[in-house]
């Protein structure tokens, strides 16, 4: 493993650390790859119908997912405090799903081969802060680096967008993509190597635990 992965997996665990010295109840599972992912969906699916994101829940995009065994090929990160799931995110390699719900803008290249998929980043609808949160994304990060991926991908909307880029992410493309399958609604297409992450973690204003006070900007839904 080379400098830059030793060096980024010391800030990774700084962020979880941190997480576990300020918040003692919280605890992240991790369900690897062919596990049982039922309460992942249920929750998910639950955060989706309250806030009226039912496109999400169609015929058309559970056929997408079957087709690329989306579920059976990821591993699903869970955030617990105590008993009950506050936050999920879901880390899928290569083929991708935003490539095929993408591709009339941009094709996947190899270029990205090597990179996973964060997705369906997704918090309770009451919690809002950002440790936890940032804690989630090290972790999945932390578990790419160790198995050899070079970077990461999402397609996101604009409020996850602005979380991303202070996480090192930044658009592939230089206009939104407007994804028919997806009401049209507007979405980024972001990417990083770990050298990208970890000079955006060496910022002053690090990914640590302190928001500005428009909290509007705290993970909400993919």
């Amino acid at each position: 493993m080379d400098t830059t992965n030793l060096q980024l997996k010391d800030y990774l665990q700084g962020l979880q650390e941190t997480l576990t010295r300020q918040h003692a109840d919280y605890r992240i599972v991790i369900l690897d790859a062919g596990s049982d992912a039922s309460e992942f969906e249920r929750f998910i699916g639950r955060q989706f119908r309250l806030r009226l994101k039912h496109y999400m829940l169609t015929s058309r995009a559970r056929a997408l997912e079957t087709r690329l065994a989306i579920s059976s090929r990821s591993t699903h990160f869970l955030l617990y405090q105590r008993d009950q799931l506050t936050a999920v995110l879901r880390v899928t390699p290569s083929p991708f799903e935003w490539a095929s719900l993408a591709h009339q803008y941009v094709s996947p290249t190899v270029a990205l081969a090597r990179h996973v998929e964060f997705s369906r980043l997704i918090t309770h609808s009451q919690q809002h802060r950002p440790v936890p949160t940032n804690a989630l994304l090290a972790a999945a990060t932390e578990w790419a680096i160790d198995r050899g991926y070079q970077g990461v991908t999402a397609l996101c909307r604009s409020p996850q967008r602005r979380l991303f880029q202070r996480f090192g992410l930044t658009p592939i493309t230089s206009n939104s993509l407007h994804i028919e399958h997806r009401a049209r609604g507007d979405y980024w297409l972001l990417s990083a190597q770990w050298r990208q992450i970890l000079t955006a973690l060496q910022q002053p204003f690090p990914m640590n635990g302190t928001y500005p006070e428009n909290r509007d900007e705290c993970v909400r839904q993919f």
